[in-house]
């Protein structure tokens, strides 16, 4: 047996982890990068009044952000499954100027076509068709 040395492990010729997470890393600045411009079209000026997501701090408990929903005016429909965001509507004008005075980081606007998720399926909601349903009293 001759004393060669063994051979030099290989590299692979691949591209590797490091383009991977360069990858990564470009596809989550573009995503925030979007997001931030989304989250700011759809803020709502103080002088709103209506159907708004009213978005606190998270870990604001819940008897407080509902508290601030009523103190400012509005009505607390219902809450997310974020936490610290609630659907809320207010019938007056300044209802979210008042909210933001009350705690809340700020209130978006209704988004007119998102997925609803029923069962196994999601379907487009329209907003102009919910309006027209009315729940009667029995």
């Amino acid at each position: 047996m001759s004393d060669m040395p063994p051979p030099a492990p290989s590299t692979g010729g691949g591209i590797g982890h490091g383009f991977a997470l360069a990858l990564g890393a470009v596809v989550l600045a573009v995503w925030a990068a979007m997001m931030t411009v989304s989250v700011r079209q759809a803020a709502l000026p103080d002088d709103t009044e209506g159907l708004v997501l009213a978005v606190f701090r998270p870990g604001t408990p819940d008897d407080e952000a509902f508290g601030a929903m009523v103190r400012a005016g509005g009505e607390p429909v219902r809450a997310t499954w974020l936490g610290f965001a609630w659907v809320a509507r207010g019938r007056e004008a300044g209802f979210v100027g008042r909210l933001k005075s009350e705690g809340a980081l700020g209130a978006l606007g209704e988004i007119p076509l998102g997925p609803t998720l029923g069962g196994c399926s999601a379907e487009p909601v329209d907003s102009s068709k919910m309006a027209s349903v009315r729940l009667q009293p029995q």
